[in-house]
């Protein structure tokens, strides 16, 4: 196969040619992708990249993983609106270090995501790179008409809540870097798989964010890509409130925190400035926290009240058990800092 952008393309999304319905009138083998939404609903669309030696090494990441957890990211910010994802485009720009079968093993990851969470690849661009691989994926969704979810609905007395657990996914990346410096790349003790795969291989939470979009009382909603503190403090600036979090209720994974005091670390500082757990935090009203924390129980979902919204300028406090307060700092993963 003749090694140029146009045999790539076809090596490599071949998959999704000639697909159509649903919405999508024209896929991927036009100059354009077409495609349309009902009168009742909106376009979500949101960006994301991926950089190698910025993102990820090849050394903790296998390829179908980079390729995986480039769509999470996309998937999961759409999941932070109450939307459904539906269609993605892939630009992805191929250094001289990396083979189309390797390029071939990121688009499988990525097609892996798309069965999982109902999306198609409508088109992108393919493009050499002088360095390291770079990937974007431009994510479309969709959700009801004025019905998105926002990161500046918080009001004081609303309850504070996130989903699932945080932490687990820099736990994981502390472990493959220790590998990565002490032993042979991708091998280490089964016990700790559970952290490798939260941070290979995140969930995106659609679900909750459905139920949440559909539920009473919701205030502002955001997903944990940063860490947590992070997400906290673009609620509360977008909201002009402040937020009181308590360390004690901050859902933790039991493993986690075993593998934390392993290796002398504190997980709760995973928990607050790791990032990339891709769960979902956001506020309800104080009156009704305790039935959408029951409507999450019966959908079988995680979900766990942290803190509450004060009224005053934008803060983010983290109570200890001792009743002491200390202010967050404004952390968690930030390219240019």
């Amino acid at each position: 196969m003749a090694n140029d952008e146009f045999s790539y393309i076809r090596q490599w999304t071949g998959r999704s040619a000639g697909q159509a319905g649903d919405g999508l009138v024209v896929g991927i083998g036009d100059d354009a992708a077409v495609f349309s939404v009902s009168s009742d609903k909106e376009v979500i669309a949101c960006c994301d990249a991926m950089v190698e030696t910025v993102h990820f090494l090849r050394e903790t990441m296998h390829h179908t993983d980079v390729g995986y957890k480039s769509f999470i990211s996309n998937i999961s910010d759409i999941a932070a609106m109450g939307g459904v994802p539906r269609f993605a485009m892939v630009t992805i720009a191929k250094p001289a270090a990396w083979t189309p079968e390797e390029c071939s093993q990121i688009y499988d990851g990525m097609y892996e995501a798309c069965r999982e969470y109902g999306v198609r690849i409508i088109g992108g661009d393919t493009v050499s790179a002088p360095d390291a691989l770079h990937l974007s994926v431009t994510m479309l969704g969709e959700v009801e008409r004025g019905m998105a979810l926002l990161r500046s609905a918080a009001k004081p007395g609303d309850a504070v809540f996130v989903t699932g657990t945080v932490g687990g996914a820099a736990a994981g990346l502390d472990l493959l870097f220790k590998v990565k410096e002490h032993g042979t790349p991708m091998q280490y003790d089964p016990y700790w798989e559970p952290l490798v795969r939260l941070h290979q291989r995140p969930s995106a939470q659609v679900m909750a964010g459905r139920l949440l979009q559909q539920a009473s009382g919701i205030g502002a909603l955001n997903d944990v890509s940063d860490g947590l503190a992070s997400e906290l403090w673009e609620i509360a600036e977008a909201s002009g409130v402040a937020i009181s979090v308590e360390r004690d209720m901050l859902p933790i994974a039991g493993l986690v925190r075993e593998y934390a005091e392993t290796v002398g670390k504190d997980a709760v500082d995973w928990a607050l400035y790791g990032g990339e757990d891709y769960q979902l935090v956001g506020t309800v009203q104080g009156t009704k926290a305790e039935i959408l924390a029951q409507m999450f129980a019966r959908q079988g979902l995680s979900f766990s009240l942290i803190g509450k919204i004060e009224a005053g300028s934008p803060q983010v406090f983290l109570q200890a058990p001792d009743g002491s307060s200390k202010r967050l700092n404004k952390d968690g993963y930030n390219h240019f800092r």
